[in-house]
């Protein structure tokens, strides 16, 4: 055995590892990122029914459904960050 081999990580310390920093990445995301994009949405939108003038209100619409998306597309991320193996 040479000494590079045995600097380097077995399977079996790795594994565990991973998992580790997806659910810690996962919860993150789930704690903090996607809150704030929600509240954003929630703030476009009472901004959108405050607005009279139409073409306005149709934009915060849109960019509350470009938000709604992306929160759909973080939340299928982070299912996916779930222990695999590796």
């Amino acid at each position: 055995m040479t000494q590079m081999s045995l600097d380097r990580p077995t399977r079996l310390e790795v594994v565990p590892l991973l998992a580790a920093e997806r659910q810690r990445i996962a919860e993150e995301l789930q704690g903090r990122t996607i809150h704030r994009l929600f509240a954003i949405g929630l703030k476009l939108q009472a901004m959108s029914s405050d607005r009279e003038d139409a073409e306005i209100s149709n934009r915060v619409d849109a960019c509350v459904s470009e938000l709604d998306v992306t929160i759909t597309d973080l939340r299928a991320l982070i299912f996916n960050l779930g222990p695999r193996n590796v």
